[in-house]
């Protein structure tokens, strides 16, 4: 359970809340920069899910609701198989790891979830005949993810690569160079043909058709969101945060080293790929250690040795120690985070938001357009509804011919030469900027321009002088 500080989550309750309002937006309703811009808000259903339950229950509510579809990802991952309790326990533990950073009160775990139920039923249509029929499941799966979140691209990418890699496999089986490895029939891969195009087609079935894949496309190639945003950026090894994918990859490797010969050829191959997948980003880190969930336990319930790691899983003194030790950790992170629900000025504090200037804003009411951080964007776009945003988490890929709303923003919070021009250009009267970073120092050094008229421990709001009521 993580706490509810994402700096997107108030975009998302807002956007839910207008959904219901007045429908699907076709256009950008939020920021003063670019209003009207064709957004491809493609995880509408979600926001929808946010903003209800949230104005019924609350963050609380929301963070546990998160975390249990995270969870239950990981879990229905590691049964792929029909696995034994004991394996699922310990391995789901361990992958989950790697997920940490990553995973929380976020559109993602969504995609997380409809990852694991591709993965769950492409091997059980594999393996138990009685779900020959059942992998057309994908379809429908499909249709509501397109619907949910973006990642539902992934789902498509994982049926390709379950193809193709059985199909490597029945050619090296057939040429001998594979030994004691199930292979499929021509018919079932016809079969998955037949269902990787019909899950592909109903994906157009979204309100923005089309239009969904461009959004992905210039989201996942885009250089500035490559370099700039840090959760877009590729993994490093120097990373602290890497630290428990190095663990999770040596443990898969030293498993594989006594079992190679009983493993899974499909599940390891896929296990690499995804491995790939999840180095491009930090945000795809959760990808490789859901896909490797059932290599993992395979490996482990392979384990020769009766008093190996399978033989110490089956204790259930272990499984009860450490399902007392999943509690506590669970308790004590309900205490750290139930805190700050019913206190904003905590909650906003803990997550480095200006709670405070917004509190000033509304009570004040100064005039100008607000030049506001990227990572408050969200934040303002839910709690400051009545003053647009220069920018928020949705608009990093936002541009046009004359147009590059990032690259104008970066600008100004570095204070170049041209700083002043795009402040001019968007008519900004107000600037709200971190108090502890160079951002500001722009600001408090042209004091002819601009004057301080709120700050604190976190923020500092900034007026142009023509603009500040009299003494």
């Amino acid at each position: 359970m993580r706490p509810p500080w994402d700096p997107d989550m108030g975009w998302h309750i807002r956007n839910g809340q207008d959904i219901l309002r007045w429908g699907v937006p076709r256009g950008d309703l939020f920021s003063y920069t670019m209003p009207g811009y064709p957004w491809v808000s493609h995880e509408w259903l979600t926001d929808v899910g946010f903003y209800l339950i949230y104005s019924h229950w609350g963050p609380l509510v929301l963070s546990i609701i998160f975390a249990g579809i995270a969870f239950g990802a990981y879990w229905w991952a590691a049964r792929v198989g029909q696995q034994r309790i004991e394996s699922t326990v310990l391995t789901v533990l361990i992958a989950a790891m790697v997920a940490m950073p990553v995973v929380g009160i976020r559109a993602q775990m969504i995609t997380l979830l409809g990852l694991a139920g591709t993965l769950w039923l492409l091997f059980a249509w594999r393996d138990r005949p009685e779900y020959r029929l059942r992998i057309w499941w994908l379809v429908p799966i499909m249709l509501v993810w397109v619907n949910l979140h973006g990642g539902f691209a992934i789902g498509l990418v994982l049926i390709a690569v379950f193809w193709f890699i059985e199909l490597l496999k029945y050619r090296l089986v057939k040429w001998r160079l594979l030994h004691f490895q199930p292979t499929l029939s021509k018919a079932q891969f016809w079969q998955l043909i037949g269902v990787g195009v019909s899950s592909f087609v109903v994906t157009f079935i979204n309100p923005y058709t089309w239009r969904v894949y461009e959004e992905l496309f210039r989201t996942v190639l885009d250089p500035v969101v490559r370099v700039n945003i840090s959760e877009w950026t590729p993994v490093t090894w120097g990373n602290p945060q890497s630290n428990n994918l190095l663990i999770l990859m040596g443990l898969i490797f030293l498993l594989w080293l006594l079992n190679h010969r009983k493993a899974d050829f499909t599940k390891l191959m896929l296990a690499i790929v995804f491995l790939g997948l999840s180095l491009t980003s930090w945000r795809n880190l959760p990808l490789f250690s859901l896909v490797a969930l059932p290599l993992l336990v395979d490996l482990i319930n392979r384990l020769s040795a009766p008093k190996g790691l399978t033989g110490i899983a089956k204790s259930m003194w272990v499984l009860l120690g450490v399902a007392i030790l999943a509690g506590y950790l669970g308790y004590n992170r309900y205490k750290e985070i139930s805190p700050f629900v019913g206190n904003p000025s905590m909650f906003s504090s803990m997550g480095k938001y200006p709670y405070g200037a917004v509190a000033y804003i509304h009570e004040h009411q100064p005039k100008g357009n607000l030049f506001n951080e990227y990572n408050w964007g969200g934040y303002l776009t839910w709690q400051l509804p009545e003053k647009p945003v220069f920018i928020d988490g949705r608009m990093a890929i936002w541009k046009t011919p004359q147009q590059n709303i990032f690259q104008e923003y970066s600008s100004i919070l570095n204070g170049g030469e041209d700083a002043e021009i795009w402040l001019k250009k968007y008519d900004v009267g107000l600037v709200l900027v971190y108090q502890n970073r160079s951002s500001k120092n722009y600001f408090v050094q042209q004091q002819n321009n601009w004057e301080i008229i709120y700050q604190d421990d976190i923020a500092i709001l900034f007026q142009r002088h023509d603009l500040a009521p009299p003494i």
